[in-house]
């Protein structure tokens, strides 16, 4: 025999799971919305690019429009896989927040940087910054200089592929004048 305290608690609990699911079944119906949103601006913003003067297939407007693309393929599939039911919602952590804020920031910061120091360059300082404020790495000084060198590489192969193959302009700083300034490309 169960007591009223018994069943009382019971509902209780049931009352508490119906919340849980509701604020899933919420957040799953926002997630939803934002991520699609968000891919549909880039879409439409990337086929607003101008096209290449040139007869040539690649130009300045394919990268964005193949990323959007497959931007909006991988939405259609994370909201089919939320709405079925798949995908793990669940609440996000204050350290979770902090981390996306810290992105936040350093993108911003990122963006002003080029201006000032250069595409490569600040793609490196970058590059640096995310790894230990964002994955929270401690880098001994060495492997911070390790590190900033391959975000340098990296700044510099996509500064080539944009700024000299696609003629995207990007903001130049001493390196990528030094590198590609003096040959003409």
């Amino acid at each position: 025999m169960t007591s009223t305290t018994d069943k009382d608690t019971g509902s209780e609990e049931q009352s508490a799971a119906a919340d849980v699911n509701a604020r899933a079944s919420w957040s799953k119906a926002l997630a939803a919305v934002v991520l699609v949103g968000i891919a549909i601006f880039y879409f439409v913003s990337a086929m607003l690019l101008p096209s290449s003067e040139t007869d040539e297939v690649v130009g300045p407007k394919i990268f964005p429009v193949v990323v959007s693309v497959v931007l909006l393929c991988t939405t259609a599939l994370g909201v089919v896989s939320m709405i079925r039911g798949r995908a793990d919602v669940r609440a996000v952590s204050a350290r979770e927040l902090i981390r996306v804020l810290i992105c936040v920031v350093l993108f911003g910061l990122f963006t002003a940087s080029i201006f000032l120091i250069g595409f490569a360059e600040a793609a490196a300082v970058f590059s640096v910054l995310v790894i230990m404020l964002v994955f929270g790495i401690r880098l001994a000084p060495l492997r911070a200089v390790f590190v900033l060198l391959i975000g340098l590489v990296i700044g510099l192969v996509l500064f080539l592929i944009f700024d000299v193959w696609l003629n995207v302009l990007l903001p130049v700083g001493w390196i990528e004048f030094l590198l590609f300034g003096g040959l003409g490309l």
